[in-house]
């Protein structure tokens, strides 16, 4: 006779415990976990260790976020039948979400010895495998688990999720595509089809895929985050920042959409420092809430002429504008006096990440780990100064500082100030923040005797001819973001346009202009000054860079963007010969350019005033002698100039780093 469960709802009827089950099951699939729990827990009075009723409520803990409680009931059900191939799974997913991710492997591996044919536990293993970095070998769990399923959406999902962290973009939508047959309402796969057509630079595509998901989810955060990103890469900035600020509303502790919302505020133009400060502010109030200092002093030793250990935290150690600028500084440390460490949130890694494992002492990988996880490593580590990289640019990890994870906390190649208490420092040089700067800042500005540090182009092609020679008319250039280029730009650059008689206008960006919307932008912002089609020049292409640089040799003179300038574009630029006109501003974006030209021998090209930007434009363009004479000589100057010696920029750096630490033990031993 089967064992009755009483049903108290009621307080007559009585269930089988296959009964109580059955009805368990109903209330759990609708989403009643309440109820579901609660008759899990009266079959667990008649029997207490019953394996589905323990597995189940073991479910429902994980569903709710109770990760211990789940490995606890799940345990107790497998310890009761070990050869409970659900239970096996279902607690590798509870021990995935503690972060126990080798300990998931093993319980998904467990699940498959018992039910070889187990879709679900091979398409678990691979999110487990993958979240190792083991992407490869997850690659071939998903497949497992299509080859048992193959219309399983959500593996198909994930197998292109798994491509694209590959950096097989094509394949990645084929298989995203294939998900979405299965199931058209899968919001997250219109999500991340949408991430790799704007990886690969198809960016109306993906706002078309973002705008997709947005139907099914409406209030789908990351999704809003995203599309703000596609439509500031498109050009429009303010259906950008309402598509941030609506994630936020959405998500208001999103730091990834406040990040991108800061990043999109720097592009517009007419924002008063005080403004761009403020919006830097409210970032840090709203994103430092439950940071907490840990308890624990710092205990690092207090001499102020000892090897100093140096951390420097970025996701760009790899073949990106602030990676190219850093690592010259870090193959060119002393390290007989610094000992360097890299925390490394980087999960595409490349040849030039490579480069930076192969130059310093110790390398971290902080992918998947907190920001309070990844202070507590450096703490472990005993580092002295962490320098945060380009802190609210991004994936990069700016929150880490919040924690005090070491006594000196430097900002370098960040856009404006962290607006954070414990960064202590922001790198800068006389020229991005000269005396009585207008900036408005949280850190101590620490100058060095040039900011920008360059390796030499090696694969760039030879400096050839001057175009104005050959085509008969002068080639203006903006290899910019087309974010930057705003409405006021393209309103000075016409002027540019109208003072130099049958003049043209070369726009290039990987292959953005490709995009016909972008295009249009450009061509009816133009139209309003009265410049013709005929007059812009648009090409697109997914370069290697040696390919990107020769576009260069069809251009006479560059035009920089404002208020956000270009950097690595300036330098690149001058590298091939091309002068670079800019209009210095009063922040540290809206003078960099103006610092590459001051420090490469050319600080005449950074004006003060949009009437001098148009005369210095059109005197240049005046006089091809002169044009001749600076593009034949412009790489040589520029590869003697402190833009391109690292050893004496490492040294210059060493010295900051040295002097904030004499502080620091000064501060300290007076303390002690």
């Amino acid at each position: 006779m089967p064992e009755q469960v009483a049903n108290r709802s009621s307080g007559q009827q009585t269930l089988s415990i296959q009964d109580a089950l059955d009805l368990a099951v109903v209330h759990h699939t609708a989403g009643d976990l309440a109820k579901a729990e609660s008759v899990y827990r009266k079959i667990l009075e008649t029997d207490p260790d019953h394996p589905a009723a323990l597995q189940l409520l073991g479910v429902i803990a994980h569903q709710m976020g109770r990760n211990d409680a789940a490995v606890d009931l799940i345990s107790r059900a497998i310890a009761r039948d070990p050869d409970y191939a659900e239970a096996h799974n279902n607690l590798g997913l509870a021990l995935h979400d503690l972060g126990k991710l080798d300990q998931a492997v093993a319980s998904y591996h467990q699940a498959l010895a018992i039910k070889s044919d187990y879709a679900e536990a091979n398409n678990n293993l691979g999110l487990a495998l993958q979240a190792l970095g083991k992407v490869e070998d997850a690659l071939a769990s998903y497949l497992q688990a299509l080859a048992t399923e193959p219309d399983y959406a959500g593996a198909h999902y994930n197998f292109g999720n798994a491509l694209r962290e590959l950096g097989r973009l094509d394949e990645a939508i084929a298989s995203y595509q294939k998900a979405l047959a299965i199931r058209p309402g899968f919001a997250e796969a219109h999500y991340h089809l949408g991430e790799t057509l704007r990886e690969l630079g198809r960016l109306e595509e993906a706002v078309a895929s973002y705008r997709e998901a947005l139907s099914i989810k409406p209030d789908f955060a990351e999704v809003l985050n995203n599309l703000g990103n596609a439509l500031r890469e498109l050009g429009r900035l303010d259906d950008a920042l309402a598509s941030y600020r609506k994630a936020l509303d959405f998500k208001p502790d999103f730091s990834g959409a406040g990040r991108n919302l800061l990043y999109a505020l720097l592009n517009v133009s007419g924002l008063s420092q005080e403004e761009l400060f403020n919006e830097h502010l409210r970032f840090s109030e709203t994103h430092l809430r439950g940071i907490a200092r840990p308890v624990e002093d710092l205990t690092n030793d207090p001499t102020s002429h000892r090897r100093l250990r140096v951390g420097y935290l970025s996701s760009d150690f790899h073949n990106h504008p602030v990676g190219s600028n850093v690592l010259p500084l870090l193959s060119s440390h002393d390290r007989k006096k610094f000992e360097i460490f890299c925390y490394a949130q980087v999960r595409r890694p490349d040849a030039m990440t490579q480069r930076f494992r192969s130059c310093v002492d110790h390398w971290r990988a902080i992918a998947g780990k907190s920001d309070s996880e990844v202070a507590g490593m450096v703490r472990a580590d005993g580092i002295d100064i962490l320098v945060c990289l380009a802190g609210h640019a991004g994936d990069n990890r700016l929150l880490v500082c919040a924690y005090r994870a070491a006594p000196v906390q430097v900002s370098f190649h960040d856009l404006a100030s962290s607006a954070l208490a414990e960064m202590d420092y922001w790198l800068t040089d006389a020229f991005l923040h000269p005396p009585g700067t207008k900036e408005r800042f949280t850190e101590e500005l620490q100058p060095l005797q040039v900011f920008y540090q360059y390796p030499p182009v090696l694969e760039a092609p030879p400096v050839d001819r001057l175009p104005a020679d050959q085509a008969g008319f002068v080639t203006f250039g903006s290899f910019n973001n087309p974010a930057k280029v705003n409405e006021d730009v393209t309103g000075l650059w016409a002027k540019v346009l109208k003072s130099v008689p049958g003049s043209r206008l070369l726009f290039k960006y990987l292959n953005w202009y490709a995009q016909e919307s972008l295009r249009d932008r450009m061509v009816d912002e133009f139209a309003a000054q009265e410049i013709g089609t005929e007059r812009l020049i648009f090409a697109a292409a997914l370069d290697t860079l040696a390919e990107h640089l020769d576009h260069y040799t069809k251009v006479d003179i560059a035009l920089d963007p404002f208020p956000f300038n270009g950097a690595t574009t300036t330098f690149q630029a001058l590298w091939m010969g091309v002068p670079v006109v800019t209009l210095a501003g009063e922040s540290f974006i809206s003078r960099a350019a103006g610092s590459i030209l001051h420090h490469a021998g050319l600080g005449e090209l950074a004006v003060d005033t949009p009437e001098q930007y148009v005369e210095c434009a059109r005197d240049l363009a005046g006089d091809l002698g002169r044009l001749k004479t600076v593009r034949a000589s412009l790489r040589d100057q520029v590869a003697a100039s402190p833009l391109c010696d690292a050893p004496a920029y490492a040294r210059d750096v060493e010295n900051a780093y040295r002097d904030m630490w004499r502080k620091w033990c000064a501060r300290t031993n007076t303390k002690g």
